[in-house]
């Protein structure tokens, strides 16, 4: 068809051009009707492709990460391209992550309040060994933050230090933005992220939305970002060289908010606090009850009476032998509650966890003696052998058989007759 064209623009007519092309007019005006179009060339496969999750993931991270430590990294994984070729597809996507806006903008007040969590590593609390973590609550408005030091960052760790929060502000914000926690939010099977069950109920008793920030975008969640900063930078090098305590240490961080609250924020001629009294009457009023956000645990009643948690026993009331009772457990103040098909059976204190010890309550253990006693005692008659009852005698007199002939001759008289 190219020499179609040729001839076309010779000056020859379509009809003219199919007798010479020995094709039909008809081929030669659908192909002149459109203009020339370059030969597509094949797509071929990258061996970058399957490794750009990774990079896009590292960058979107840190965008200036070293190309060197990447090529290495992504060898480790398997990669057999060469560096040259992981180098420009690094350039264009570090290129467009640094040229993006980042646009700043002001919370209203009592609008937003930001979630996170920083993490201490292992630390010697209260003469033990464990994790250390701090949670961090910040109002968008007004900067003023909540702190909270625990040794655990489970869902009912999460929703105690929650009532906490709100307790402090004396208020609840109209929505919660969180990052990636597990906790807070889950993929539920069409692929959507929705915040869990229990996140949901406290949600819906307090007032307040909660929303998941975009993934790897910390300017969204800068707020509470730069407080963690601060915390980490200013509050906890105070700590070093001390022994920690947990009820202390939150003693002491409370302190220090209220310091800081008093300091002039750098973008503004106010203060935290300033600023906290017009957030703080914008916030939605407190619930007249609370919501219950313990761990709730199933704990099966053994045969000596006891129910395990975290390695320690603990009695229970005889007479919920074999059954399942529900240990409702309060992850910051250690305090549990043991409920049973009637309500509450008791409520007591926790020992440390792993610490393998045995508890007996004293209303338990003289009830515990009676129980074991009656069943000996039912055990020992079911063992007992039964007794055999006595058949009755029945005396027969025993005559001699001469005694009945007389008899037998009268019959036999009266038989002749």
């Amino acid at each position: 068809m190219l020499d179609a064209r040729i001839l076309q623009a010779q000056g020859y007519t379509q009809v003219q051009i199919a007798e010479m092309l020995k094709v039909t007019d008809r081929t030669v005006r659908n192909y002149l009707r459109y203009p020339p179009r370059g030969r597509k060339r094949p797509v071929r496969a990258s061996k970058v492709d399957p490794h750009k999750g990774l990079i896009d993931e590292v960058l979107e991270e840190n965008p200036r990460y070293n190309s060197e430590l990447l090529f290495e990294r992504l060898v480790r994984l398997g990669y057999t391209g060469k560096k040259s070729i992981l180098k420009d597809y690094v350039a264009g996507v570090r290129r467009r992550l640094l040229t993006q806006a980042v646009m700043r903008f002001e919370t209203e007040p009592g609008l937003q309040a930001q979630v996170d969590w920083k993490e201490f590593g292992r630390q010697v609390v209260d003469g033990k060994e464990s994790k250390l973590y701090a949670f961090v609550m910040v109002l968008g408005y007004s900067r003023k933050a909540f702190v909270q030091f625990t040794t655990g960052m489970d869902t009912a760790t999460l929703l105690a230090c929650h009532l906490l929060a709100f307790a402090y502000f004396d208020g609840v914000p109209c929505e919660i933005l969180y990052d990636n926690m597990k906790t807070a939010f889950h993929c539920d099977a069409e692929g959507a992220w929705r915040a869990t069950k229990r996140l949901s109920a406290v949600a819906a008793h307090y007032g307040f939305t909660p929303r998941r920030c975009q993934v790897r975008r910390p300017e969204t969640k800068g707020k509470v970002e730069r407080t963690i900063g601060y915390l980490d930078g200013n509050f906890w090098p105070r700590m070093d060289g001390l022994p920690l305590c947990l009820a202390e240490l939150n003693a002491q961080v409370t302190g220090w908010l209220r310091d800081i609250d008093e300091k002039p924020l750098a973008q503004f001629s106010q203060s935290r606090s300033d600023r906290f009294l017009r957030e703080k009457a914008a916030l939605r009023p407190l619930p007249i009850d609370s919501c219950d956000v313990r761990e709730q645990v199933p704990v099966a009643v053994n045969r000596e009476s006891m129910i395990r948690y975290q390695t320690n026993s603990y009695s229970a009331p005889p007479e919920h032998i074999g059954q399942v009772l529900m240990l409702n457990v309060d992850p910051l103040s250690h305090g549990a509650e043991l409920c049973g098909p009637q309500g509450a059976v008791r409520t007591f204190v926790l020992a440390a966890a792993g610490a393998r010890q045995r508890i007996v309550f004293p209303e338990d253990r003289e009830a515990m003696h009676q129980r074991w006693k009656q069943d000996r005692q039912r055990t020992a008659r079911r063992r007992a052998p039964r007794r055999r009852h006595s058949t009755r005698v029945i005396e027969v007199e025993v005559r001699s058989p001469a005694e009945y002939d007389p008899i037998a001759e009268a019959m036999g008289r009266e038989v002749c007759a």
